[in-house]
């Protein structure tokens, strides 16, 4: 049987949303079907020696378009030359529309355009406005003839990058599934990491993600200052790395928390810290569709994300999403504090976050039209 080539860009060497999701439709994939492979704008990818072990190739990209188009442009093509059936092309925001047309150009089959975000993840107000600005004005001269399909994660995410110019029809959201069985709860392993972390008789309230814009931890820390407050056995857990994080060590010293909030970097076992904490907090300013809340929903954990994040993220009754004012979120943390875990597997699956049942689906719209068999 002809295996079906699939290129995967862009994907980075972070844990970020776009590259997770990619990587972990990669695992599950068939390989006697799809020759899957990933091209980054990274100078290096922590986890290149697992990709290439499969037999799946990585590209390099020296440069970024908006800043050397004609090299990246001859990059491009050297990748495309491999002459893949499919490219999938993760997209957050709107710069231009340089790979669809040099897809176009090569002929390729299936080209999907993916949306992921609905916002800009810079802290320079400047430079975000201007990045809206050019976002807003290239959409509008989005169309139907740049790619053969349109995904994306929910419906906000939809409007974000297709806005009225690609009918809702033509739009496949693609659920931001994960491995169930993974984030299954285990009252051993939340008992082992408290008592490893000296978290035992503490109220954990964590937040996964970046040190960015984007996950507003500016405001978590608000919040949990006025926490500690009323509740003296509280600590905060920050899962992630990024940019901002120096600015948010420094808040919290600023308000005397030091000895209240850990900051635990970027890690691998952030399923396990789900069983650690007793609220999950994503306080977001935008979000495309969080896998963090998918995560936690999976555990049972109770969840408080921001009301800006698209409401279709509540699959269980475990999440709250509540205004950026912090007074309600301070209530809402105590009230979820004393709530027992309800688990809701059956729901997850049903709603297609289910990672082994929805890999299928992707596989099965990779392979739609080709006429391979």
């Amino acid at each position: 049987m002809e295996k079906i080539r699939l290129l995967q860009f862009p994907i980075a060497n972070s844990n970020g949303g776009i590259t997770h999701y990619a990587l972990q439709n990669w695992k599950w994939m068939d390989k006697k079907r799809f020759i899957c492979d990933f091209a980054t704008m990274s100078k290096h990818l922590d986890f290149e020696e697992e990709i290439l072990a499969s037999g799946s190739k990585i590209f390099y990209i020296s440069c970024y378009a908006e800043n050397n188009r004609k090299q990246f442009i001859k990059e491009f093509d050297e990748i495309l030359d491999n002459g893949y059936d499919v490219v999938h092309l993760h997209t957050k925001q709107w710069k231009s529309f340089l790979v669809e047309e040099l897809c176009k150009k090569h002929q390729v089959k299936k080209v999907i355009v993916h949306s992921h975000s609905t916002g800009i993840d810079t802290n320079d107000l400047h430079r975000r406005e201007e990045e809206e600005r050019l976002h807003e004005k290239i959409k509008l001269k989005f169309d139907s003839s740049m790619a053969t399909d349109f995904w994306a994660c929910s419906r906000l995410a939809a409007g974000f990058l297709f806005g009225e110019q690609i009918p809702t029809e033509r739009i496949r959201i693609m659920p931001n599934a994960i491995d169930l069985s993974k984030f299954a709860y285990s009252k051993y392993i939340r008992h082992d990491y408290r008592t490893k972390y000296g978290l035992d008789n503490t109220l954990v309230i964590g937040l996964v993600g970046r040190f960015s814009y984007q996950k507003n931890h500016e405001f978590m820390i608000n919040v949990f200052y006025e926490l500690i407050q009323k509740e003296h056995r509280a600590k905060l857990v920050l899962l992630g790395d990024g940019e901002l994080m120096p600015q948010v060590m420094e808040q919290v010293k600023s308000f005397g928390l030091v000895d209240k909030v850990i900051f635990l970097g970027q890690r691998d076992d952030v399923s396990c810290w789900y069983q650690a904490m007793d609220v999950l907090c994503l306080p977001s300013r935008f979000e495309g569709f969080p896998l963090t809340l998918v995560e936690a929903q999976a555990t049972g954990l109770p969840c408080v994300t921001s009301n800006i994040v698209t409401e279709e993220v509540a699959l269980t009754k475990t999440v709250v999403r509540l205004p950026l004012i912090t007074h309600e979120w301070v209530e809402q943390i105590l009230i979820c504090a004393n709530q027992k875990r309800t688990i809701e597997r059956k729901k997850l699956v049903e709603e297609g976050y289910s990672l082994k049942e929805q890999v299928q689906v992707v596989e099965e719209e990779y392979a739609k039209g080709l006429g391979m068999t």
